[in-house]
């Protein structure tokens, strides 16, 4: 090879390797910080106090970023079992400051240079060797500082960054943004962490608005401009999606720092709306190109969008001008694997796809606002969101600093999510009280400032004007709250819930279930423990009863599953309810521990009822009955009204309608079909009536029977009754069985005498507590109000039972029993008494208590009920029923008590 030609490859090379190079200095427009970082902590906060602050020296330990303190045991190692909720094994709240030297690139000289930190808790300081560069005090946003004047492209520098989680202003400490009640008041650094270099010409902020009338967006850049000098270019935006492409350009000019861009563009036929059915979602892409007489600058900014509009309904929230009945739960920020917010797109992922499972299409984020992962889920499932600030109760009081830090996290957090079509509800905060001038501030301005959404001021609270929705539990027509079931279905909340906004029920549900304690190990690995379960499981077994922990944590499961069927279903047959927000279904491990949910605070199944169960009554459509009651006596009839709920993607065309009644063992009793019709969409449907005759039904052994509603045989509900026959003559003494209210010297004298006894004490009779069939509401620590129970389990398995069909658990055929019942306290009794009718107390409390036991006494055997057996009873057959096995039970031959008591505790609990 001669030389010439060697020079001219060499060239040829020098030239490629000169490309290469260029391309590489235009891709490395971003430095990953993740990885080590100096750290040391600073309880004495030497920087407020000007006394040698961290960032003088190389900080002396070491933290991997992202993460939190309380991942590598730092702070104060609690002593402490917290009753009221999780304890956080090491706790911190500080000042905190992290360190690390960093090579600035040569290539990025004349560049834009910031620090990106996706989310700090809670406010971060960045200092460049000894120079303070920033303060950024945003809660629900990134941190985003502006290095630029403290840098010189080519030079280390050390970047030092403080972030302080002590309370930066006098807000609410329950607000789930900072409680230690479920998320922790962590102190770190969390998801994306970059050093960004941009062209000082460069895209600051790119928000979407849909037309879906037309088919449009109009997009809305802020162009900054560090030159401040005139350049000129184009703005070439690509939007895509599947099956989708478009390229739109327009020309932009800029001659000053801050210049504002509008392009309307014309997306055609072939884009498709963004729904809860139809997830469209689309990338759109804006590349801006701008020159002047010295140089060309270019920046890329993406965005995702959906087509989608949201507007205030009559009743309901309208999303693309078709009304939606939002099913909702509310989002606590529960994560106790780790203490925050998950920051991936996989740890939302599962949620979203759990809520699609259990049949929910909207999340309230109470009192904060979740990352951007959980919108991008949001958009790709179809779940809509409502999201608040970090706000609760009296942070409306007059404070202006805390009003200024209010104003801007509300534009911070509609311009950092505000695209995504899954955002369609802002609300300031939950339960706020104080000034609601500045409420209707923030609403107002919220309205003009971002019209691609709905406002509201508070839930549960004072009305404002600018309110387009109302969360809450109430309205000027009355409660639109539903906390509970009733053994009839023939209610709804319609008439309370029409007024001139669509009005969601707060907080719907709330049933408290038994801890389970064997989840006290998953949290092994996490920065909170179960400690408060350890304390009500040693409660329990030193008051005898450990072994029956599942067991009440099952029984009073059932009954939580059973009530939010009912909930549920009410608010589903409330046409004019714009939807309700349940309380929860995952647990809420705080304000005193409420496990409320049927998931775990993981995200896990109890084991209580499978999504597919749970989709029979929350659903798009649901086939709905209206009855008046759940208990019946032989001579009765059943009727019912039958109704569908769909809110489904489209009405449904001849739908075949049938009904069934079978018994416990699935043997079909009658049957029946309705006039096959089109059910409408958007709508409540009355679908006809039908009656059941039960003087023909042979009950044989079963007394439970259950009714079936199908549509086209896919929409499937059902709900259980119980047929009884009318018993006229009950509690019939004879010379071995003695029935008495009182227990007298008769009563023992029958016992002295190796007879038998049945004790049915006169409510007002018994010292114990009133007897209720719901379990509590919330939870027994934070509302310590009576009767402090949570449901009730029952020896069903007790030949006391074998002429009255009932499971381990409370059903609808026992309201007429517990609440005209009373309950005994049973602390005193023998350890090894167990009531057939066992009333599961609080989990802080954890006495035995009973309505039913049976012992021996005086050599004699007693039954003991205190449940009143003088009222209405002619209107209860389930407690004639029960009466009836008890008398078959104590006149037969398997009554044979085994436990000895002695008379000093019956009357213990007799006030007489």
């Amino acid at each position: 090879m001669n030389y010439k030609m060697q020079k001219h490859l060499m060239s040829i090379l020098l030239m490629l390797l000169s490309l290469q190079i260029s391309s590489l200095q235009a891709q490395t427009t971003e430095l990953d910080l993740s990885g080590t970082w100096g750290f040391q902590t600073d309880l004495m906060d030497f920087r407020r106090g000007s006394l040698s602050p961290r960032y003088n020296h190389a900080l002396p330990e070491n933290i991997e970023l992202p993460g939190i303190t309380d991942d590598y045991q730092i702070g104060y190692k609690s002593p402490y079992r917290h009753i009221d909720r999780l304890t956080r094994k090491y706790e911190y709240m500080g000042p905190a400051w992290y360190q690390r030297d960093i090579e600035i690139p040569a290539t990025w000289k004349g560049k834009q240079i910031f620090v990106y930190f996706e989310r700090t808790h809670w406010l971060s300081s960045v200092y460049v060797d000894t120079k303070e560069v920033s303060k950024i005090d945003y809660v629900s946003v990134p941190h985003n500082h502006d290095l630029t004047k403290f840098v010189r492209p080519g030079k280390i520098h050390r970047i030092t960054v403080c972030i302080d989680n002590r309370f930066q202003y006098n807000t609410h400490k329950w607000n789930h943004a900072h409680t230690e009640f479920t998320q922790i008041n962590w102190n770190g650094i969390l998801g994306e962490m970059k050093l960004m270099a941009i062209d000082p010409v460069y895209i600051d902020d790119m928000q979407v608005y849909p037309n879906i009338a037309d088919n449009t967006i109009r997009v809305r850049l802020q162009l900054n401009n560090t030159l401040k000098k005139e350049v000129n270019g184009d703005a070439t935006f690509m939007i895509a999606g599947t099956d989708y492409r478009l390229e739109h350009k327009v020309s932009v000019a800029s001659n000053d720092s801050v210049t504002f861009v509008e392009a309307t563009i014309a997306l055609g036929d072939k884009i498709k709306r963004w729904d809860e059915f139809n997830p469209n979602v689309y990338e759109i892409t804006c590349t801006l190109n701008t020159s002047n007489d010295k140089a060309s600058y270019q920046h890329t900014k993406s965005a995702t969008f959906g087509m989608r509009e949201v507007k205030q309904g009559k009743n309901h929230v309208l999303v693309n001008n078709r009304p939606v009945h939002l099913r909702g739960n509310v989002e606590n920020a529960v994560f106790p694997a780790t203490g925050y917010a998950p920051l991936d797109d996989a740890s939302w992922e599962r949620i979203m796809v759990l809520m699609k499972d259990y049949g929910l299409n909207h999340l309230r984020f109470h009192s904060w606002c979740p990352p951007k992962a959980a919108f991008r889920m949001a958009d790709k499932y179809g779940i809509y969101f409502e999201v608040e600030m970090p706000m609760w109760g009296k942070d409306a009081e007059p404070d202006e600093a805390r009003y200024d830090f209010f104003r801007r996290e509300i534009k911070g957090i509609l311009k950092e999510y505000g695209n995504h079509p899954s955002f369609i509800l802002y609300c300031n905060g939950n339960e706020i009280t104080g000034n609601f001038d500045f409420i209707e501030e923030l609403t107002a301005e919220g309205r003009e400032f971002d019209s691609r959404h709905l406002y509201s001021g508070s839930t549960a609270r004072t009305r404002v004007k600018s309110d387009q929705y109302y969360v809450s539990q109430q309205t000027n027509k009355g409660p639109v709250k539903v906390y509970e079931g009733l053994p009839n279905t023939d209610w709804d909340r319609n008439t309370e819930s029409d007024v001139d906004v669509p009005v969601i029920s707060h907080e719907s549900g709330q049933r408290c279930v038994y801890p389970n304690f064997e989840e006290i190990k998953k949290y092994a690995n996490s920065p909170v423990e179960a400690r408060n379960f350890e304390v009500f499981r040693e409660m329990l077994d030193d008051n005898g009863m450990l072994d029956q922990a599942h067991d009440f944590f099952r029984a009073s499961g059932a009954l939580t599953v059973l009530e939010y069927k009912a909930v549920i279903e009410a608010l589903l047959r409330s046409s004019k309810s714009a939807g309700f927000q349940l309380l929860s279904i995952n647990d809420f491990p705080g304000q005193g521990y409420a496990p409320v949910g049927i998931l775990d605070p993981f995200w896990d199944s109890k084991g209580l009822i499978t999504p597919e169960k749970f989709r029979e009554f929350c659903a798009p459509t649901v086939a709905l009955l209206r009855y008046e009651k759940s208990a019946y006596f032989k001579n009765e009839t059943f009727t019912a009204e039958a109704e569908v709920y769909n809110f489904s993607s489209s009405a449904i065309k001849n739908a075949k309608l049938k009904w069934r009644l079978t018994d416990d063992q699935g043997k079909v009793l009658k049957k029946g079909n309705l006039k096959t019709q089109t059910i409408a969409n958007e709508d409540v449907s009355s679908i006809g009536r039908f009656s059941i005759p039960l003087t023909h039904i042979t009950l044989d052994q079963t007394q439970k029977l259950t009714v079936h509603l199908s549509v086209n045989d896919t929409i499937n509900n059902s709900w259980n009754i119980w047929v009884y026959p009318e018993h006229r003559s009950l509690m019939q003494s004879t010379d071995q069985v003695l029935y008495t209210t009182v227990y007298d010297e008769a009563a023992k004298q029958q016992l002295a005498q190796g007879k038998t006894v049945v004790l049915y004490p006169l409510p007002n009779t018994v010292k114990g507590r009133k007897s209720v069939f719901h379990n509590h509401f919330w939870n027994p620590i934070m509302f310590a109000w009576p009767p402090m129970t949570i449901g009730c389990l029952i020896h069903h398995e007790k030949p006391v039972f074998h002429d009255f069909t009932t499971s381990y658990h409370t059903d609808w055929q026992w309201w007429d029993i517990l609440n005209d019942a009373k309950v005994i306290e049973m602390s005193e009794a023998p350890p090894a008494l167990r009531p057939f009718i066992q009333v599961i107390d609080s989990y802080d409390n954890n006495k035995k208590l009973g309505i039913g036991f049976e012992a021996k006494v005086n050599g004699g055997k007693l039954l003991v009920l205190a449940v009143d057996t003088k009222k209405d009873l002619d209107k209860r057959p389930a407690t004639q029923q029960l009466l009836y096995s008890i008398d078959k039970y104590v006149k037969g031959d398997e009554f044979h008590p085994q436990i000895i008591v002695e008379e000093s505790f019956i009357k213990s609990f007799l006030t007489e």
